[in-house]
């Protein structure tokens, strides 16, 4: 293996999420920039589900306060009184920036890391759908992995807006590994919002889970002024996940959750394995992750309807065997070997 480091160094050293080539182009997952390490030190690197960012760009959002447009401008809000309690700034001029970047920067597949780095593999709904709202599937957290190298690995499912470099992803995210901010050799969950290389990140507060934890991922929608939505993304806790027949949930505290108002509609789905500094196999834990009881519902009122969903695996990196199983259009098996 090229490097057997477990220090952040060694992440972010790797930590280049490439360009993917799917099978339709026009449905590609946004792209991050291979040069974004070099936009701080390695020291101040952040490794979020969308990769590299300089720390100063990664924002904890914490209970009792949202996220909305105010013109151009991305705004922390009190959520009961909506006074604004940080100006992210112009995001079209940060986002003027990003396209720009993206026509300037090209990638060398020779920096590619061993084990690959970035969207390993994943599955993704064929065609956009409209005025989701809501979006939940449930996992089971899998048994760690049986060696450390510092590795960092997301399991999510995931909803975007576009394809440009400017598209932004929601996201409920199962981690394991240390991403710069928080983290360590066990699993932790938390809900981002993230967006291109110059574009400021946004997370809520991490909460530790351990393995044999059932999980439901879910983002509920609203429709807002403008064409525009509001969307919550967050956390439930299933009892006895293996059990046959209904299950009881229990919500996670609120400041796990994160909310994002006033922003361009989400259409595209996605379930989603992702994964830094992996040096070898035994880095993965073992089996599947399967995400089960998808389930995707527009429309709003007390019968919204159920979308039906037909998802297309991508496997980008399979070296260790890494691929995605379609089981139906609420089964998708994420495979770590």
């Amino acid at each position: 293996m090229k490097n057997t480091s477990a220090s952040l160094s060694g992440i972010v050293a790797l930590a280049v999420l490439f360009f993917f080539s799917c099978k339709k182009a026009a449905i590609t997952p946004i792209n991050q920039s291979p040069d974004a390490s070099k936009v701080a030190t390695q020291e101040d690197m952040v490794i979020t589900p969308f990769g590299a960012r300089p720390a100063s760009q990664v924002h904890q959002i914490e209970s009792g306060y949202a996220l909305t447009y105010q013109g151009n401008h991305l705004v922390k809000v009190q959520s009961q009184t909506g006074k604004v309690a940080e100006d992210f700034g112009d995001q079209l001029e940060i986002q003027k920036a990003a396209e720009q970047s993206k026509k300037t920067t090209s990638l060398s597949t020779s920096a590619l890391p061993g084990l690959g780095s970035g969207w390993i593999t994943y599955a993704q709904n064929d065609v956009p759908v409209s005025g989701i709202t809501g979006f939940s599937t449930d996992w089971i957290v899998p048994s760690n992995p049986p060696a450390n190298n510092g590795q960092l690995l997301y399991l999510f499912n995931g909803l975007q807006d576009g394809f440009s470099a400017t598209s932004h992803i929601l996201q409920p995210v199962l981690q394991y590994g240390n991403n710069g901010r928080f983290g360590g050799n066990y699993w932790t969950i938390n809900n981002w919002y993230v967006s291109c290389q110059t574009c400021p990140v946004f997370y809520g507060t991490p909460i530790t889970v351990t393995p044999g934890t059932g999980l439901t991922g879910n983002m509920s929608g609203t429709a807002a002024t403008g064409g525009n939505y509001n969307y919550t993304s967050k956390f439930w806790e299933v009892d006895n996940p293996t059990a046959p027949g209904p299950h009881r949930i229990h919500y996670y505290p609120d400041n796990n959750s994160i909310t994002v108002n006033n922003v361009p509609e989400m259409q595209y789905i996605f379930e989603t394995m992702e994964a830094y500094n992996m040096q070898q196999s035994s880095n993965y834990p073992n089996g599947v992750c399967a995400m089960t009881n998808i389930q995707v519902l527009t429309g709003g009122g007390r019968r919204p309807v159920v979308a039906n969903l037909n998802f297309i695996p991508y496997n980008v990196v399979t070296d260790v065997g890494q691929h995605t199983t379609v089981v139906s259009n609420r089964e998708v098996d994420l495979y770590f070997h």
